[in-house]
């Protein structure tokens, strides 16, 4: 079956399932493309796991059905953004350091959910304009984390979000020391991988859900703080 017919009929598929059941799809098929970026699958032919790599790719923004009928990259922004101000970052940096004390292992980094600071700005208003203005309504899921890599090996492998995270706002908080080795990297469908290297204050807003990406490993004497804002665009398949 040709690529382009199978990541159709995966479309299709999707438009019929509950949203408990397109949400296993997509695990399914994050779970064939990371697996794939990390070099699983090595006694398959090298052009079976390309043609396999990229209908899993290209079918995880097309489960959403026409509402990103120009999806590319699946960035939406990066950079320092208009949306938070040098007082918002200055109290989502304090907060998240008081924080690291609750935060809890999740795999292979530590995240500390329920800080009101980060859930009331997650909550803006000037935050929700921005994404209405590029990508239409979205809807607050109340989901709000300090993400921290801050001990050597930690990182997450490739994988695409939970529709809780369907449009992600990551904002780089702290990355040090100066030397990094630890990135960002997206996987877009049919391009070149994605490597992203935050400033502190600068965000990634992306379709979380919709493009394979990974945080590579940190070495000794790294750490890092992020904050994650997770919104449902209106009108996704759910």
């Amino acid at each position: 079956m040709e690529r382009s017919t199978l990541v159709d009929r995966l479309s299709e598929l999707s438009s019929e399932l509950t949203t408990a059941e397109r949400e296993n799809l997509k695990f399914l098929l994050s779970m064939a493309a990371g697996g794939l970026l990390s070099g699983h699958a090595r006694t398959i032919s090298e052009p079976l796991r390309d043609a396999a790599l990229t209908a899993a790719q290209h079918s995880l923004p097309k489960l959403h059905g026409d509402l990103r009928p120009e999806f590319d990259t699946g960035v939406v922004f990066c950079g320092r953004g208009s949306f938070f101000s040098d007082g918002d970052l200055a109290v989502l940096d304090r907060e998240s350091l008081a924080y690291r004390a609750r935060a809890e292992r999740f795999h292979d980094h530590y995240v500390a959910s329920g800080a009101p600071i980060a859930r009331e700005l997650a909550l803006s208003q000037s935050v929700n304009d921005y994404l209405a203005s590029q990508v239409g309504p979205v809807l607050p899921t109340y989901k709000a984390n300090y993400l921290y890599y801050d001990e050597p090996g930690l990182g997450i492998d490739p994988h695409v979000d939970k529709d809780e995270f369907s449009l992600n706002v990551l904002t780089m908080l702290e990355h040090r020391p100066d030397r990094r080795q630890s990135e960002l990297i997206l996987y877009p469908p049919g391009q070149d991988a994605l490597h992203i290297h935050l400033e502190p204050g600068e965000s990634l807003v992306f379709f979380a859900d919709s493009v394979t990406h990974q945080r590579t490993r940190t070495v000794a004497g790294e750490a890092i703080r992020l904050v994650s804002f997770g919104y449902r665009t209106i009108g996704s398949a759910a």
